[in-house]
């Protein structure tokens, strides 16, 4: 997890991160084009790492100074038939976009992903941030539809694309996981 390149250090989140966390996610907040709240807080976060199950991670991509983006990888489900799904996120700084940081985190969120046995991704994304879609068209996530006017925010009704990748290297059982 802790690869290098680009100046870039993959590694899972820390209770230290979490202003930084804040910071980066209130950005994508203040733009109003990817995220159905408002507002975060540095204690949201911890409150997240502190409620991670097994199978569950931040990771954050860490520049010599600074944290640059982090992403979620969660359980779709608790119910022991959704073992092999997995919801993911990504959230990078906006002036970093465009530099290779966030593949390098897809990467290895889909590696960790593979690691904990998932065999299905879902990402949910605004059906109008066609940046972010084809981003993760590119790792291989197919869009499924899109959920019409399922929020409203910033005086607008707002669609949801679900999308999914399918690992098929990962198999539908493991005795390990059931």
């Amino acid at each position: 997890m802790g690869s290098r390149s680009l100046g870039l250090k993959i590694r899972r989140a820390v209770h230290a991160d979490c202003e930084e966390l804040a910071s980066i996610y209130q950005e994508s907040l203040d733009g109003l084009d990817c995220c159905m709240e408002v507002q975060t807080s540095t204690e949201s976060f911890l409150n997240l790492l502190n409620g991670f199950q097994d199978r569950e991670a931040l990771l954050v991509a860490q520049g010599d100074d600074r944290l640059y983006g982090w992403a979620t990888l969660k359980r779709y489900s608790d119910r022991v038939g959704y073992r092999v799904a997995c919801e993911t996120s990504i959230y990078m700084r906006r002036r970093e976009t465009g530099r290779g940081y966030g593949s390098r985190l897809q990467q290895a969120l889909m590696e960790l992903a593979k690691d904990f046995g998932y065999h299905h991704i879902v990402a949910k994304i605004w059906a109008s941030n066609t940046g972010s879609l084809r981003f993760h068209e590119k790792f291989g996530y197919q869009v499924l539809g899109v959920q019409k006017e399922v929020g409203y925010l910033g005086g607008e009704w707002r669609d949801v694309a679900i999308l999914q990748c399918l690992l098929s290297e990962v198999g539908p059982y493991r005795p390990d996981l059931a």
